[in-house]
């Protein structure tokens, strides 16, 4: 095949870690490395939006897009009501 792009240093990968607003990462690391994975879950009054488990890419991405966390929203459909 042929490179498109920058070489990576020794083939590796290195992506950065993801943020999430209102979210975090479950079992959180300080570095990530091609192909390895993380899994987001939000804060409680949160649902998420997008994919829970992302992997790292070749070129320092991350595959599928990091999610967000929407406030209000439960992952039945049914609205958020706070407590009195």
């Amino acid at each position: 095949g042929v490179w498109s792009g920058p070489i990576p240093a020794c083939g590796e990968a290195n992506c950065p870690v993801p943020r999430v607003q209102n979210g975090r990462i479950v079992s959180p690391r300080s570095a990530y490395a091609h192909q390895d994975t993380v899994t987001f879950e939000c804060e409680p009054g949160y649902a998420l939006r997008g994919h829970r488990v992302l992997q790292c890419q070749l070129n320092n991405t991350w595959e599928p897009p990091v999610p967000v966390c929407e406030q209000g929203k439960c992952s039945n459909g049914s609205a958020y009501k706070p407590p009195l």
